[in-house]
């Protein structure tokens, strides 16, 4: 009997195992605690030894959490908890959770309560996962409310003053900030320009910061600087405005009507400070060099030679021998070349259509001596043929019309021997198509 006994209990113990092994892996897995929460960051500021500042009284709390069963076990969640009270006044605390993770990650929460400026506080935060099992508490995180925003900073330059003229398109200039307002605690400049986005620069010791500006414009820039202090508040804009010069001479056609070989008064001005003198030259010709008078403005006579485009080219100088970049100006005279007259003395001009198939001389009349030829087209533009005008800027030519043609248009422009042209004139009879 005693060994049939044996044998049974063997039996059940191997009943026991055999269930153990058809369970699902996870079930027989401990389940981990949470890890300890880390990254702690107030109003977006990491927490530090010795405490940090929030320059707000209503931050917005950050902390990662981690749990190495979230994802492995189904159902497994992580509840963010925190808590704070003012410093030396634990009774006064305040404990929230958020919203549940189903993985690890980083938390963001608002601390439900308004704090006060000027106190200090302290945070911490723990994790609980579903099945009960809470992390340590993290590291105690301190920070002291300071809602004071930095005073606006002082801008000075020496490249470019401000509100006055200076530098140059390409030209760099050096500008210094300087916290105002007996402040301390400013920390970084954010400033921006014009034709450039938002940079930011570290505060010296002496409370104060040097940067380098390239104006890519010229005419007013506007320079806008803010004080950022230890809490990231920021303070009111400073706007510094100044003048980048232009540093190509400007012209100014006082008689911009003239004809060919009418003399036309030119006035050139320059903003650069210690203009002395400029060279100028048009189309071709040779250079000639004009004094400049102390505002750095001349006056100059120049004669086109030429219809259309006519050239003048100048730079200035300073006393130092400094040459601006290039200024090229159209002193364009105008040219009005006469629209040509299209008629033929073999087709009515009472709208009696022609017959189709025969020969048709076509006139085409200025009374121009400066028209050289005419650009004409007797098939709707599709192409064009030239015809030699003669010395009065007059022309002929004979077309043979198609004889199933039903109409006939004459497309015409005039062209002077420089290459002008008229605008163009369309004329058209009706034909009687005949049988080829």
């Amino acid at each position: 009997m005693a060994f049939l006994a044996y044998r049974a209990s063997t039996v059940a113990a191997a009943t026991v195992v055999l269930t153990l092994s058809a369970s699902p892996s996870w079930a027989a897995a401990a389940n981990n605690p949470p890890a300890v929460p880390t990254s702690l960051r107030v109003g977006g500021i990491a927490c530090a030894p010795g405490g940090i500042f929030v320059g707000t009284t209503g931050p917005q709390v950050t902390a990662q959490f981690t749990d190495a069963d979230l994802g492995m076990i189904p159902g497994e969640t992580l509840t963010p908890a925190f808590v704070i009270w003012p410093a030396g006044e634990p009774a006064r605390r305040i404990d929230w959770t958020a919203t549940e993770l189903t993985y690890s990650g980083t938390v963001f929460t608002a601390v439900p309560a308004t704090l006060t400026n000027g106190q200090k506080y302290h945070l911490k935060a723990r994790a609980t996962d579903a099945a009960g099992a809470v992390s340590a508490w993290s590291p105690i995180c301190t920070f002291t409310v300071d809602t004071t925003r930095p005073h606006a900073p002082v801008v000075t330059s020496t490249d470019y003053p401000e509100n006055a003229p200076g530098g140059g398109v390409g030209i760099t200039g050096k500008f210094t900030f300087a916290v105002a307002g007996g402040d301390r605690d400013v920390t970084k400049f954010r400033y921006s320009t014009t034709t450039s986005g938002l940079r930011e620069v570290p505060v010296g010791r002496d409370g104060r910061a040097t940067v380098e500006i390239t104006p890519t414009m010229f005419g007013t820039n506007v320079l806008t600087v803010q004080a950022i202090d230890r809490t990231l508040n920021r303070s009111v804009e400073t706007n510094y405005s100044f003048q980048v010069i232009d540093h190509t001479p400007k012209v100014f056609d006082q008689n911009w009507g003239a004809a060919v070989g009418e003399p036309r008064t030119i006035q050139l001005s320059s903003q650069v400070p210690g203009t002395v003198s400029f060279t100028y030259r048009l189309n071709d010709g040779p250079s000639a060099t004009a004094t400049a008078d102390a505002e750095g403005r001349s006056t100059v006579v120049v004669t086109p030679d030429q219809r259309g485009d006519n050239f003048l080219t100048v730079t200035s100088q300073t006393a130092e021998g400094v040459v601006s970049p290039e200024t090229r100006a159209n002193l364009y005279v105008p040219v009005q070349v006469p629209r040509p007259a299209i008629s033929s003395p073999d087709l009515p001009t009472d709208g009696t259509p022609s017959p189709a198939g025969q020969p048709v001389t076509i006139v085409l009349r200025t009374d121009s001596p400066d028209v050289a030829e005419f650009v004409y087209s007797v098939d709707f533009g599709n192409t064009e043929q030239v015809v030699t005008a003669d010395g009065n800027g007059n022309a002929t030519f004979v077309h043979t019309t198609r004889p199933g043609a039903e109409y006939l248009e004459v497309m015409a422009r005039a062209r002077t021997a420089d290459g002008f042209e008229s605008d163009t004139v369309i004329t058209g009879w009706e034909l009687t198509p005949t049988e080829p």
